[in-house]
């Protein structure tokens, strides 16, 4: 059995260890072999942790104060991103969003550069404006602010400055992710569960959308087989639309067919920008990241992983709760490994 102690095994920190995406990455790492490491801000975020995961404890805020974690590392993954706040959202909240994202990256940033450290950062799809067959790839231009991309486009000089400055990075752009936890969770599962079935709009709009675990591999190829200096777009083989997915989600959990929520309701409840940003997902090409990184999903389409995902859910919801304080302290009291 691989011993994840072993002197040559990889060191990775994982920043937003605890989230959707994070969780995933972590966990594909542990599987193939990686010594992992993730930033918690405290003793709940310990306890959520993935198995195998090795707590940092520490602040995104302040990365200065765990600095000796990035030195005994050999890459970091930087997946602590600003979600959504809830409620009304407009154009000065994402760019007041956006300028707290970038000032934390350049401070993480500089740390790994000052430190010869690789850094994995994390966009979007929408990092980019849609060409002019409207599809996405990493030779369109820089976004011109719709939808997520307004975020993007704030932090993307400051990465782009870091990199002029010697940081080793690489940027992995995945289109909308989704599976356990995170907003697929929160924001459509749960719901569905409690007869909420609905979708934004009528339900046409294109969205183009990648498993986590998908995801999570094209991270770990981005460290072994990416370019520094390259930006990779990641995406399932089939763009769909909001409606398309969220009858499938719900056809899936055994809930009742979705309805549509109108657009003035949904801007009233979400605000301009917000509805922009959860509706706007043009389709994206993939190539490059299949090409370089040898990256290919094992989810093609909806069709293929949503049922997983939701059949991963429907199971979780036999097993006891977990008591995060008990598993906190009980962490602790285990001796540590000779």
């Amino acid at each position: 059995m691989y011993d994840p102690t072993h002197e040559y095994s990889s060191n990775i920190l994982i920043t937003g260890a605890t989230g959707m995406i994070g969780r995933a990455v972590a966990r594909e790492l542990v599987v193939h072999g990686y010594r992992v490491h993730g930033l918690a801000r405290n003793v709940e975020a310990r306890a959520r942790l993935p198995y195998a995961v090795i707590a940092v404890m520490g602040d995104i805020r302040s990365p200065e104060r765990w600095e000796n974690a990035i030195r005994r590392v050999d890459a970091v993954i930087h997946l602590a991103l600003d979600g959504d706040e809830g409620g009304k959202q407009e154009r000065e909240d994402a760019e007041r969003q956006a300028a707290g994202m970038a000032e934390r990256l350049e401070a993480l940033g500089e740390i790994c550069r000052r430190n010869k450290k690789k850094l994995l950062h994390t966009f979007g799809s929408p990092l980019y404006e849609p060409g002019p067959d409207g599809i996405v790839r990493e030779t369109c231009g820089i976004s011109a602010g719709r939808g997520y991309g307004l975020r993007h486009r704030i932090v993307w000089p400051v990465f782009q400055a870091l990199r002029r400055r010697g940081l080793q990075a690489i940027s992995v752009n995945p289109t909308f992710v989704y599976g356990r936890g995170g907003w697929f969770e929160g924001g459509v599962l749960r719901p569905m569960l409690e007869g909420k079935s609905a979708f934004l709009g009528d339900g046409t709009q294109t969205m183009h959308y990648v498993e986590a675990s998908d995801t999570a591999a094209a991270y770990r190829l981005a460290l072994e087989h990416g370019i520094v200096g390259e930006d990779y777009l990641v995406a399932d083989d089939a763009p769909s639309t909001i409606g398309a997915f969220t009858r499938l989600v719900a056809k899936e959990l055994g809930a009742p067919a979705p309805s549509g929520i109108s657009e003035e309701t949904a801007i009233e409840a979400l605000g301009h920008w917000g509805y922009e940003a959860v509706t706007f997902g043009p389709p994206v090409d993939s190539t490059k990241a299949r090409e370089h990184l040898g990256w290919t999903p094992k989810y093609r389409t909806i069709e293929e992983g949503v049922p997983a995902v939701v059949l991963d859910f429907k199971r979780s919801l036999a097993r006891p709760p977990i008591d995060v304080e008990a598993e906190a302290r009980a962490r602790f009291r285990r001796p540590a490994p000779l």
